[in-house]
């Protein structure tokens, strides 16, 4: 009997490699979505640093508070532009994921079609061995009935 040959083992092997291209998209959307989230921790940090060093001075002067007043507008826009950032790279995100999922399905259904047709393909191994088996049990079975036969001859 022939072994067991997927016609579609191309397509399965392409179908993993689709999936780990996702996967290793979706690492870098995630690598990226951190690093900008890391930025935004940063910021606010130093925000509440330099607020409070410059309330922590005794005498609080007027240029200080003007400097303070337009680094926070700063800080408020950059934060505000880092949030929108924030939000594409998770909706960027949410598409990987959903573009992973979809490489991981392709490969599953190939994956079940191939485990299915080495079942099929085992079953009927396992038949025609069971045939073999049956034909030469019933040969050995033939010829042993066959020598313990009497030959008859028409002088008898």
């Amino acid at each position: 009997m022939a072994s067991f040959q997927f016609r579609l083992d191309r397509v399965l092997d392409w179908y993993r490699t689709q999936l780990q291209l996702e996967e290793s998209r979706l690492a870098a959307c995630l690598a990226a979505l951190n690093l900008l989230q890391e930025r935004i921790a940063r910021l606010q940090a130093e925000r509440l640093s330099v607020e409070r060093d410059v309330i922590s001075t005794v005498p609080i002067l007027a240029c200080d508070l003007a400097s303070l007043g337009f680094y926070r507008l700063r800080a408020k826009k950059e934060a505000a532009e880092m949030d929108d950032e924030r939000v594409r790279r998770e909706r960027t995100l949410r598409d990987q994921q959903t573009a992973v999922q979809a490489a991981q399905r392709r490969v599953r259904l190939v994956e079940k079609l191939r485990d299915r047709r080495l079942s099929e393909h085992r079953w009927v191994e396992d038949r025609a061995l069971e045939n073999l088996a049956a034909e030469a049990y019933l040969s050995k079975w033939t010829a042993a009935k066959r020598k313990a036969a009497p030959i008859l001859t028409p002088d008898s």
